[in-house]
Order: structure tokens, then sequence, then C-alpha cells
């Protein structure tokens, strides 16, 4: 188990943070903003 080596623990922390921002990033900037803009439509219409 790498894990418990503490040699990896360097590694796996960089690659969490990385992995994290990464889809934290995804999220925010794509994710988020068409989810917004589906539910902004979806309102219009039915209000029409």
């Amino acid at each position: 188990m790498p894990q418990l080596i503490p040699f990896y623990f360097m590694n796996l922390l960089t690659g969490g943070i990385l992995g994290i921002s990464i889809l934290l990033y995804y999220v925010a900037t794509i994710l988020l903003p068409n989810i917004l803009r589906l539910l902004i439509a979806r309102n219009i219409i039915v209000k029409l």
C-alpha cells in the first residue's frame, strides 16, 4: 500500500490538490454556467 509509505505522501498530496483544482475549475467555468443558463431558460418558458 503506497499510502502508508511516507515517501509517497507528497506525490499523493500534489496529485490530489492538482486533481481537485482542475475539477473545480471545470465545474466553475463550464458546468455551472450551462446549468444556470438551462434553468433560466426553463423559468422563462414556464412563465410564458
